[in-house]
């Protein structure tokens, strides 16, 4: 049988609200997790099919099959991806940045802003966000999730920069930060099927109804009901020509900064093919 991971963070939540709220019949196993702990779970073989980072595709070329039409993808602004500064970005330059481990593609995105965006070279330390508080020693911090959809702005820093934004004024593109990735062999052929079937009609569930389930289930997430909608409405949870192009083109820019070897081709998983 199947197991599937779903991401704790309320975004993932549209496309596996079916599923979640018991609307759309899924036989299969469902393991919750934050996204490294996903990345890892699929790479060991733990879960067979998981909304993933997208950098994860990248670091193990070859490995993964890409569900068809589905990914969470920032239109634009994303509100959820955040870096708090106590100076402006083309200042950090040696300065001490802190990244969260709760996400590998988000990390690589900031550098990719920060190394050849905006041409700085900071000194990088690692935290683990929700439990550790990194910001009495470093001077810039990037939180995800919905932590970060949540934080209020310290006014020891006072710069506040949201990645999807600043990725989409310099590419004009959307950023792909997860895709529905199977660690695909040809025994789960006729159960990885059903899951599609199943996900693209929870997904069709989920977005047909985003009023309705934000009004339901801010509660559980803490996130008031407008903020929460205002929030899936900056995602697009298709994977287009759009979207393929948006991750392409970071994957370029991963490959230039040596954070993969080399831009990967997008083996697509699709019924019948």
């Amino acid at each position: 049988m199947l197991k599937l991971g779903h991401i704790i963070y309320s975004n993932c939540f549209p496309v596996h609200a079916g599923i979640l709220t018991g609307k759309v019949e899924c036989p299969f196993t469902i393991m919750e997790g934050i996204p490294t702990e996903l990345n890892r779970a699929l790479v060991e073989g733990k879960i067979d099919v998981s909304p993933s980072s997208s950098i994860e595709y990248a670091t193990y070329p070859g490995k993964y099959r890409i569900l068809s039409g589905l990914s969470i993808t920032s239109r634009n602004k994303v509100m959820s991806i955040l870096l708090e500064s106590r100076v402006p970005l083309d200042e950090l330059n040696n300065r001490t940045v802190a990244l969260t481990t709760a996400s590998a593609t988000s990390v690589v995105l900031l550098r990719v802003i920060l190394e050849l965006f905006t041409g700085v070279t900071p000194e990088f330390m690692l935290y683990e966000q929700g439990v550790e508080d990194p910001y009495d020693r470093a001077d810039a911090v990037l939180t995800i999730g919905d932590l970060a959809l949540k934080r209020s702005v310290s006014p020891r820093f006072p710069h506040a920069y949201d990645l999807g934004e600043l990725w989409h004024q310099q590419t004009g593109l959307p950023f792909v930060f997860a895709l529905w990735q199977v660690n695909y062999r040809k025994t789960i052929e006729q159960d990885l099927a059903r899951l599609a079937d199943i996900l693209l009609e929870s997904k069709q569930y989920g977005l047909s109804r985003l009023r309705e389930l934000a009004e339901g289930h801010a509660a559980g997430f803490r996130i008031p009901a407008d903020m929460l909608l205002q929030y899936w409405n900056c995602f697009s949870y298709d994977f287009g020509p759009e979207e393929q192009k948006g991750l392409l083109t970071y994957y370029g820019y991963a490959a230039e900064l040596g954070a993969i070897d080399a831009v990967p081709e997008l083996r697509i998983w699709e019924k019948g093919a």
